[in-house]
């Protein structure tokens, strides 16, 4: 297995990224209940996800392309208006170059070897079949337009068996 870098150093030092959470199952307020304190019965209720948003299934994917390109040296880093003023606070276009071509350099060249949608239309997550090994990728857009990346994290490779 290798290392690209740090955890703590994507973390905060090269990608710096707003957290993103999505909770796939949690205990519902009956479980919590107890006999002296039921639950009220719209606490019981599963809260929906939103609709599915096409135009944002496009722009996430769109966003992703630009990303893995340049992953590949193949097309130059999308500039700051691809990203949240948040994001581009704490990432500059120098530092996702310098992430870019450091993976790029551990990993070889990538394809796309497959894709874990979200239920939800902006947030998606991805898995890179590289010359020397994996690498997942997650990314997240705004819920509403423009749906600009507010959220990019790459992990740490794994290496082929």
């Amino acid at each position: 297995m290798f290392s690209l870098f740090s955890l703590a150093s994507l973390r905060h030092r090269a990608l710096g990224l707003a957290s993103c959470l999505i909770v796939f199952g949690t205990a519902t307020a009956q479980e919590n209940a107890t006999p002296q304190n039921p639950a009220p019965a719209t606490q019981n209720a599963p809260r929906p996800f939103p609709p599915p948003d096409p135009a944002a299934e496009k722009a996430l994917h769109q966003h992703f392309q630009a990303i893995h390109a340049a992953l590949g040296g193949k097309a130059a880093v999308p500039d700051a208006k691809n990203f949240t003023e948040d994001f581009n606070q704490q990432v500059d276009a120098s530092q996702l170059k310098q992430v870019f071509e450091q993976v790029h350099q551990k990993v070889g060249n990538c394809r796309i070897a497959g894709q874990l949608k979200a239920p939800v239309s902006f947030i998606s997550s991805y898995l890179l079949q590289c010359d020397n090994g994996f690498v997942p990728i997650d990314i997240a857009i705004e819920d509403k337009p423009p749906y600009r990346v507010h959220s990019l994290l790459i992990r740490p490779g794994y290496a082929k068996l």
